[in-house]
C-alpha cells in the first residue's frame, strides 16, 4: 500500500461512521486503514469492526487507554506504506484528499506534504483550519519552511493537515509523548527540522470538527496551559541543542516568547509565573515579541488593545 491511515478511536460513536465513511469512499483506493481502538466503553467498537469486517483495506485494533499519543504510536507500530496519514475519529476527509496527494507526491515525493483543511461548527464548513501558509507548492527543506512560516505569521501544528513519509518517523523515533494535551504543538515543529523536504499544497482536504468535549473545549483550562507550557520549555531546550545560526534560532525562540505570552492569557486563573516571566525574557529577541513582551508586563490589562495598535505599527 502506497498510505496507512491511522485513526485513533475514543468514545465517538456519534462521529465515527462519517469518517470511516469519507475514507472508504476515496477516489484513490490504495490505502489501509489503522483504526486504533483506545479502550472505547460505548459503540465505538462496534462500528469500527462493522468496516473491517466489510472492507479488507479496514483492519481493527483494541488497546488499553493510554490517550491520543499512546494510540497515534501503535499505529505507527502497525503502519508499513510508504507515507502516513493521521485521522481523528470524529473528523473526516474530503473525498478526493488521497487523489490529491497522490498526484503531488507523484510528481515529487517530499517527506512532509502539507495542505489545508475546513474548520466545521455545526456541520457548517466556516473557515480554513490556517490562512497564513505561504509560497504553495514551493519544495522547501524543513528548517527553510519552519523559518519562512515563523516569520510569515505562524505555524500550522495538527499532524491531520500532513502526509508524512514513514521512513522519516521510524529513522528518527518520531514517536508522540504521551498523556500530553496539544502533542501536536511538540511533534510537529520537530518534524520539519527532521525532513530534507517539505511542500505545501493550497488545498482543503480535510475537515476539523469543533464539538463539545474535545481536547480543545475543555473547561480546565489551567491543565491546558500547563501541558502548553511544558511543550514551549522542552521546544527551547531541542532549538538551543540544534547547529542553528544566531538568528535562526533567535526566530524560533522569539516565536516561543510570542506562545508563552497567549498561553498566561488564554488561562483564566493561570497567570505568569515567575519562570514563566523569565522564558518570555530570555526568548524574546525580535520587535514583535519584544515588544509584545513588554505590553504583557508593563499593561497586563491593555494588552489586547495595544497589542492590535502594535501590530498595525510593525505590519504584522
Amino acid at each position: 500500500m502506497k498510505y496507512d491511515i491511522i485513526i485513533p478511536i475514543y468514545n465517538i460513536q456519534q462521529e465515527l461512521g462519517k469518517c470511516l465513511d469519507s475514507i472508504s469512499r476515496q477516489t484513490y483506493g490504495d490505502f489501509r486503514a489503522i483504526m486504533v481502538d483506545d479502550g472505547s466503553t460505548d459503540q465505538s467498537p462496534v462500528i469500527a469492526k462493522s468496516y473491517a469486517a466489510g472492507d479488507p483495506r479496514f483492519e481493527y485494533y483494541r488497546k488499553e487507554n493510554g490517550g491520543l499519543s499512546d494510540a497515534r504510536n501503535f499505529g505507527i507500530a502497525k503502519a508499513s506504506s510508504e507515507y502516513i496519514l493521521f485521522v481523528d475519529g470524529d473528523d473526516f476527509l474530503e473525498e478526493h484528499a488521497l487523489c490529491v496527494i497522490e498526484q503531488e507526491l507523484s510528481i515529487y515525493p517530499v517527506d512532509v506534504l502539507e495542505f489545508n483543511g475546513w474548520l466545521v461548527e455545526n456541520g457548517r464548513k466556516t473557515r480554513h483550519v490556517n490562512d497564513f501558509y505561504i509560497d504553495a507548492g514551493k519544495v522547501k527543506c524543513g528548517r527553510d519552511y519552519i523559518l519562512d512560516n515563523v516569520k510569515a505569521r505562524r505555524l500550522a501544528s495538527p499532524v491531520w493537515l500532513k502526509a508524512v513519509r514513514r521512513s522519516l518517523i521510524l529513522e528518527h523515533r518520531h514517536y508522540f509523548v504521551k498523556g500530553l494535551l496539544h502533542e501536536d504543538e511538540l511533534w510537529t515543529p520537530r518534524l520539519y527540522l527532521l525532513a530534507d523536504t517539505v511542500k505545501y499544497i493550497d488545498h482543503c482536504l480535510y475537515n476539523y470538527v469543533q464539538r463539545e468535549g474535545s481536547i480543545m473545549h475543555r473547561a480546565d483550562k489551567m491543565e491546558n496551559a500547563r501541558h502548553a507550557k511544558k511543550i514551549l520549555f522542552q521546544l527551547e531546550d531541542y532549538y538551543r541543542s540544534l547547529d542553528l545560526t544566531r538568528r535562526q534560532r533567535n526566530i524560533l525562540t522569539s516565536y516561543l516568547a510570542r506562545q508563552m505570552i497567549s498561553v498566561c492569557r488564554i488561562s483564566e486563573k493561570e497567570c505568569a509565573t515567575p519562570a514563566d516571566r523569565k522564558f518570555i525574557r530570555r526568548n524574546a529577541r525580535d520587535i514583535k515579541s519584544i515588544g509584545k513582551m513588554v505590553l504583557f508586563f508593563v499593561f497586563p490589562g491593555r494588552y489586547q488593545v495595544l497589542s492590535e495598535i502594535l501590530k498595525k505599527i510593525i505590519k504584522y
